[in-house]
């Protein structure tokens, strides 16, 4: 019996690497690796060696005879992936030539910006690449591990193991860590260009994205819920939200988490504040929603729960192809209750309201204490609080260029200047701020390959 990749998959392709039947697609560098939410293995040609399970960082891979009822879908997904597209020839994936940095003699210095898992690959792929190289990280926080670390959901233990693979390359010696120094205030990128062979940045995820008043009582940040909640043991407390209507803005993984903490959460204040709604507004329609199947699937599982469809929103097309648009087609249509709703029900589920079609122009506090949210469309949603979870972006740093998106322009990760089109020298870029804020911690391995492959290319063409 074949194993299965799980919805946590984080795309590092460590198992593609160590399969010997060459059963785990899309493989990078195959059609469609970029887009793919998980990596799958092929029940026909799977051998149940494990090499795959040991290889997994984020403990995602498990034999289906293991698999609890609700994990069971993923048996299901990994064969009809391989049944929609059985035609492309699956090669084993060419080993690519990986250029050295430089000669083993030269001495390089780098400077990498950040300390999450986009800098983790890169720091590895540089000490792979050199023996004598010497890196170092600056990190604005007081411990590396970035969003992994401090913003990942309790609920993702897999995910949050990958953490441990940062203890080979940031506790190698030829690796400094400057902790509490945040890279633009505390020290320039001119600093940093005069003192290394060239700088990485690595800190895409470095805020959320606003909308709005940055400030409005009742208003909180999704990751700041979450951070909070991971960080309690050392002193940090998340708010409790007021009810019984919160709105959430934003639908995707990171929301899904929030909504989740809430469902857990919402009995920790007394019962006539308690949250009883929880509307999720999606800027997008269905069909082009952030979250993923996974993340759907633990939304539904919740218990004491009740995803519904906003009946004003914009509804799923039923009969669609898309096994998930399927799914969301089959959720009871509802009306939001709003704020002044009665009577409020705490003993009765959860209602998730899921709103398709809403984008958000404006948040304000009313007079009463209440909060309003406001579409482009003009509809408004009344709510005692508000979350925001519409993702992040770079923050700007005087010396990087950044365009609207929140992305620092490069080609394969050399940093191009806005004024001269032309790359800046020593100047490069990883990750998030890279490519903007999509994919998951393991798609920062081909990330960091490409971007350090370049690197090479220049050092090498300075000699």
């Amino acid at each position: 019996m074949a194993h299965v990749i799980l919805g946590h998959c984080c795309k590092d392709a460590s198992c593609v690497r160590v399969c010997p039947q060459n059963c785990i697609h899309p493989a990078p560098g195959e059609e469609g690796f970029a887009s793919v939410e998980t990596l799958h293995i092929d029940p026909a040609s799977c051998i149940d060696c494990t090499a795959c399970v040991d290889a997994c960082p984020a403990s995602a891979i498990k034999p289906e005879h293991a698999l609890t009822q609700t994990e069971r879908r993923y048996a299901t997904r990994n064969r009809e992936f391989f049944t929609r597209a059985p035609a492309a020839p699956r090669t084993r994936p060419r080993t690519v030539f990986e250029l050295p940095l430089a000669r083993p003699s030269d001495r390089l210095e780098i400077a990498v910006v950040g300390s999450g898992p986009a800098a983790m690959y890169t720091v590895r792929e540089l000490l792979r690449r050199s023996t004598s190289i010497r890196v170092t990280v600056y990190e604005r926080d007081d411990a590396v591990g970035g969003l992994l670390r401090r913003g990942v959901s309790p609920d993702h233990v897999g995910v949050r193991q990958m953490i441990r693979l940062f203890d080979v390359p940031f506790r190698d010696d030829r690796v400094t860590i400057v902790p509490g120094t945040e890279v633009g205030v505390d020290i320039s990128i001119d600093e940093l260009r005069a003192k290394f062979d060239a700088v990485v940045i690595a800190c895409g995820a470095s805020q959320p994205r606003p909308i709005g008043p940055t400030t409005v009582d009742g208003v909180y940040q999704a990751i700041g819920l979450l951070v909070a909640e991971n960080c309690a043991s050392s002193g940090y407390h998340p708010p409790a939200l007021a009810g019984p209507t919160c709105v959430v803005i934003g639908a995707g993984n990171v929301a899904f988490d929030v909504v989740r903490w809430v469902a857990r959460t919402r009995h920790r204040v007394s019962a006539g504040e308690q949250v009883t709604e929880l509307v999720v507004l999606s800027r997008s329609a269905p069909e082009n929603a952030s979250f993923t199947a996974s993340a759907f699937d633990e939304l539904v599982d919740l218990e004491h729960a009740e995803v519904l469809i906003d009946g004003a929103g914009i509804a799923p097309r039923a009969g669609a192809d898309s096994p998930l648009l399927r799914e969301l087609s089959r959720l009871p249509s509802a009306d939001v209750r709003g704020r002044n709703a009665q009577p409020t029900d705490t003993t009765g589920p959860l209602r998730i309201v899921l709103s398709f079609g809403q984008e958000v122009a404006d948040v304000a506090e009313t007079d009463l204490g209440a909060v309003t949210v406001t579409t482009t469309a003009g509809r408004t949603f009344h709510a005692d609080s508000a979350i925001c979870a519409t993702g992040f972006t770079t923050k700007r740093i005087d010396g990087v260029p950044l365009d609207n998106r929140g992305v620092v322009p490069n080609h394969q990760g050399r940093v191009i200047s806005h004024e001269t089109g032309e790359p800046v020298e020593g100047l490069y870029v990883v990750g998030w701020a890279k490519r903007g804020a999509s994919g998951g911690v393991g798609d920062n391995r081909t990330c960091a390959a490409e971007t350090v492959t370049q690197l090479a290319v220049d050092l090498r063409s300075r000699v």
